[in-house]
């Protein structure tokens, strides 16, 4: 099925410019407009598509993001949409995977741990704040966020992205 993929103007810039490049290189139609949730759709399919850049950008969105991401995928479930986040990552095949990434990043100074932050320690990093949410936490937090609001959390290797989103899309490319 051909289509015209809609791409969300309110990205970050230059976030997804390979995936515009992939598309343009495979033929596929695309634009960017508002979307009310996700960052890929089209006319002829019932999915939306969130993209995240890795598994941090999706704990920060499962932890203090948490009230306004699953807002998101209500918003499009009620609008008849099933909402797929595709993370881009080569390591992670599901989020049964995800138990065992560790997080780099103080939850609160979002600092990258380097001798001053400890998971371990009982209080998180040394300037005291609360601990980096674990792997075995986002992972549940995912299944719960799956079941509960209707969404699918997919994993692919960031030079597949665009070509994914096509299939999950339906929309023909080129070769």
């Amino acid at each position: 099925m051909n289509g015209l993929i809609y791409c969300d103007t309110r990205q970050q810039k230059g976030k997804h410019e390979n995936i515009d490049r992939w598309f343009e290189k495979h033929g596929v139609k695309y634009e960017y407009r508002k979307l009310d949730f996700g960052d890929y759709m089209t006319d002829s399919s019932n999915v939306s598509i969130d993209t995240k850049r890795n598994v941090q950008e999706v704990a920060g969105n499962c932890g203090k993001d948490h009230a306004r991401f699953a807002r998101e995928m209500d918003r499009a479930r009620e609008a008849g949409y099933r909402l797929v986040i595709l993370v881009e990552t080569p390591k992670y095949k599901q989020v049964a995977d995800i138990a065992g990434w560790t997080n780099r990043v103080c939850a609160r100074c979002q600092r990258k741990r380097m001798g001053y932050c400890n998971p371990k320690q009982s209080m998180g990093c040394s300037a005291g704040h609360r601990k980096p949410m674990t792997g075995a936490t986002l992972a549940r937090i995912m299944s719960a966020m799956e079941i509960n609001h209707g969404t699918r959390f997919e994993f692919c290797h960031p030079a597949h992205t665009a070509r994914r989103i096509c299939e999950l899309l339906g929309v023909q490319y080129d070769g």
